[in-house]
């Protein structure tokens, strides 16, 4: 048995607290040393997140990487809101000074790891974390490692993880668990079967919302009757939005391997109108807004209202056009990119089958119609609402600050008592350097409990949105969809679009 097959034992770990480690001889670790992981993805949101791993004490990062080898050219947020993050972070005020851009790449993370390392944990020696541009390669050979952190583009997040747990490793992984059904669910079947394996869904940290609290709350003591449509809206898309396929040919940038950043995808010519945060608009790389975004807000709700899987969705989208050859507007029929604004509707039954209800995401400035009582003329450019037979919940994108809206002045006052209580925040530290979603995974890590982050919790959330982008790539036409054979029942090429058409060697085994 290797070290990391015996660490996620937990009938080995109860063993561990109680034997010297020069017991138990090379290659085993108690609970109390550190989990080693390799970080996947080392672009923008990749840089943006290591500091929560490094800052953790019972964790070490032993290895990285990326198809991109060290760049400038990633997509920002602000002129230098990344530079600035790790500068704070290794604690280097100079650091990239005169370089434009944002920047990327292994190298850049094996500096960032081995800096912030060697000026705050003694003894540490520069040079111990490796970098690869495959994940495969460097897994390879360093087959001993715990766990890996998966962030890199949307589209290879299922591959990876699939092959992970083949390999055993514990995972924390970006959203979203992907972006075809098949593939998607596919690793959450697998995180079910394999209890042992810890893993962590990185939505889930900012999920445990008080907001939805308090609104189920509200809604089990009848505040606003029968619960019959929920609304989820966001202004996103933020990124470059395509509506054609690129068509000029850039030289590829050096040190970055197109090939395999495509990974299952179909090969095409490299454009950076599909890399960086341009992935997301894509439907063969990425998930669009809803997958974006709509995970954090929609997490709580599926949880705390026990909604199952949906078993229809439509979309509905603005149309665009252009100018053709003969310079008249032409619509353009898209089914390779999501649109500038669009929504679904999903139906989606509880799950002690009682009934369903009705729950549409919106994005690109859409949004539901202002409800009866509310006191302004439109509604906020992002937000959530909960509509009952009597009245209305409105709060903020996540479901914070909820209000009643609609109600009559005795229901109003009847309904002002009625407080939820709080939940834990997942972002605040629980020990040294470690929120507590971490913490969470970590102990599950060691064979303690069950960490509520886990892959197979966001199963109804994961399925649901999967089966929208079906909808949308078919021109928005209504999915019916049987949860118990994951199949579309009334549209087969429909059905053959929650499977990917995988380039030859990434295919599932």
């Amino acid at each position: 048995m290797n070290r990391r097959k015996f660490l996620s034992t937990s009938t080995a770990v109860g063993v561990l607290t109680i034997v010297p480690r020069n017991v138990l001889g090379k290659g085993f670790i108690p609970p109390s040393d550190k989990i080693t992981i390799v970080n996947i993805g080392c672009g923008y949101q990749g840089l943006s997140e290591i500091g929560a791993l490094l800052r953790c004490p019972q964790i070490e990062v032993v290895g990285v990487t990326d198809p991109n080898k060290h760049t400038n050219d990633y997509l920002g947020w602000s002129p230098n809101d990344q530079r600035n993050r790790i500068r704070q972070l290794i604690g280097e005020p100079t650091w990239f000074e005169g370089v434009t851009g944002h920047p990327g790449g292994r190298d850049i993370m094996k500096y960032v790891v081995e800096t912030y390392y060697k000026k705050n944990r003694p003894g540490y020696t520069t040079g111990a974390v490796q970098a690869e541009e495959d994940y495969r390669e460097l897994l390879t050979k360093m087959p001993d490692v715990d766990a890996v952190k998966i962030i890199p583009v949307d589209h290879l997040h299922s591959y990876i993880s699939v092959d992970c747990f083949k390999r055993g490793k514990h995972q924390i992984m970006h959203k979203p668990i992907g972006n075809k059904m098949h593939e998607a669910m596919k690793v959450i079947d697998m995180a079910t079967a394999n209890p042992k394996i810890a893993t962590h869904m990185l939505a889930y940290n900012s999920s445990s919302n008080n907001g939805i609290n308090q609104t189920k709350a509200w809604i089990d003591a009848g505040a606003i009757g029968k619960l019959r449509e929920i609304h989820n809206w966001s202004g996103r898309p933020y990124w470059p939005q395509y509506a054609d396929i690129p068509t000029e040919r850039p030289p590829l940038p050096r040190d970055f391997n197109w090939d395999l950043w495509l990974g299952p995808a179909q090969w095409r010519e490299y454009s950076p109108k599909y890399t960086h945060c341009c992935f997301r608009g894509w439907f063969e790389f990425g998930a669009g807004s809803i997958s974006d975004m709509g995970i954090y807000s929609m997490i709580p709700v599926f949880s705390g209202l026990q909604l199952g899987s949906a078993i229809a969705a439509s979309s509905r989208f603005a149309r665009q056009y252009t100018v053709d050859v003969d310079q008249i507007p032409r619509q353009v029929v898209n089914t390779w990119s999501y649109p500038l604004s669009g929504g679904f509707r999903f139906e989606i039954p509880f799950k002690n089958g009682s009934e369903k209800i009705f729950f549409t995401w919106h994005d690109g400035g859409m949004k539901p119609n202002v409800p009866y009582g509310y006191p302004e003329d439109d509604l906020p450019l992002e937000g959530m609402m909960f509509v009952g037979e009597k009245g209305t919940i409105v709060g903020g994108f996540n479901g914070q600050n909820p209000k009643l809206v609609g109600l009559s002045p005795a229901d109003e006052k009847k309904y002002a008592n009625i407080k939820a209580p709080g939940l834990p925040n997942q972002g605040e530290q629980v020990a040294e350097g470690t929120p507590r979603w971490l913490q969470g995974w970590i102990d599950h890590v060691k064979g303690v409990g069950k960490n509520p982050g886990s892959f197979e919790f966001v199963r109804e959330l994961t399925e649901s949105y999967n089966l929208g982008a079906v909808s949308m790539m078919r021109d928005g036409k209504k999915l019916l969809y049987d949860p118990d054979t994951r199949t579309v029942t009334n549209d087969e090429q429909g059905n053959k679009l929650l499977h990917r058409d995988t380039r030859k060697g990434w295919e599932f085994v």
